[in-house]
Formats: structure tokens, sequence, C-alpha cells
């Protein structure tokens, strides 16, 4: 009798496993196909479109694969691009520097959200800052030369921050 009841219970756990492996699966079936119809809704420059299919990848709590960071991504994009909106970009891109740190596209997001900073909403001392940290952290990158170019160019209005902090 007992050996009956662990044979159903092995069985229960064993289609217990395959259920969420199903879902599981499915749930990434789902993400790759929002992706998809979102890349679509960008190249065809139809944004509102393409945003509705980030945000369901993006307020998926059931998933966290590698898609998430890069809807997030691609959704700063379009609100800094397209709709001139940085403040809502820049919120997209703490998301992914706070969220996935280790994911690809956490580098890009300090890189652009220096820039951002630096180049749309001049907040000088905040992009050096930025550009600093991404030194600190990714030292051997391939935007090394492009942060220190920023730099640079950040130099000159560091005479101005100084004259008007002290005045």
């Amino acid at each position: 009798m007992q050996s009956k009841i662990l044979t159903k219970f092995k069985r229960y756990i064993l289609l217990g496993f395959f259920f969420i492996f199903l879902l599981s699966c499915n749930s990434t079936n789902q993400q790759d196909i929002l992706w998809s119809n979102a890349q679509e809704g960008y190249s065809s420059k139809d944004f509102n479109n393409c945003l509705v299919n980030l945000n369901l990848i993006i307020i998926d709590d059931n998933y966290n694969g590698e898609l998430k960071a890069q809807a997030l991504f691609l959704a700063s994009e379009i609100y800094l691009n397209e709709f001139k909106e940085s403040d809502i970009a820049i919120s997209f891109l703490d998301r992914i520097i706070d969220n996935y740190p280790k994911h690809p596209m956490a580098k890009r997001s300090l890189f652009t959200k220096a820039y951002i900073n630096a180049n749309y909403i001049e907040s000088y001392t905040v992009a050096i800052s930025l550009y600093n940290k991404f030194l600190n952290m990714y030292p051997e990158d391939d935007l090394i030369s492009s942060v220190k170019y920023e730099l640079a160019e950040l130099e000159k209005h560091e005479a101005i921050i100084s004259n008007l902090i002290n005045n």
C-alpha cells in the first residue's frame, strides 16, 4: 500500500515538474513573440505599438530573461529619441542598472545615462560622475575612448561650474 502511494506521489511530482517546464517555455516563447512584434513596430516607426509590446515584456513578473533588459533599453531609446522625454528614458536606464547589473545592457545604460545628462539636460556634474563610474567599472571596454572624449568635452564646462559654485 505504501509503495503504491509513493509511486503515485513520485508520478505527481514528475508531472508537476513537467508542467512547470511547459509553463516556463510558454512564457519564453511568448516573450520572443512580443520582442519580435516590438522590433517590427520599431522598424516600421510604429512606436506606440512597439512600446505596448515592450511593456508586456517589462511587466511580466514571471519572466526575467535576457529580453527584459533589452526591452527596457529599447523603450528608453524610443522615449529619448522619438518622444524627447529624457527623464522617462533615464528611468528605464536606471531600472536596467539597478536590476540587471551583470547584463551587457547595464554597461550601455550607464554610458547612455551619462550621455543624456551631458548632452540633453546639461547636468554636467552628474555626467562627469557617471562617466568616471563607467571608467572604474569597465576599464577595458570598447566605449572607453568615447567616455574619455566625453570627459574631455565636459572639462570645458568645469570652469563654468566652479565659477557658479564659488559665486
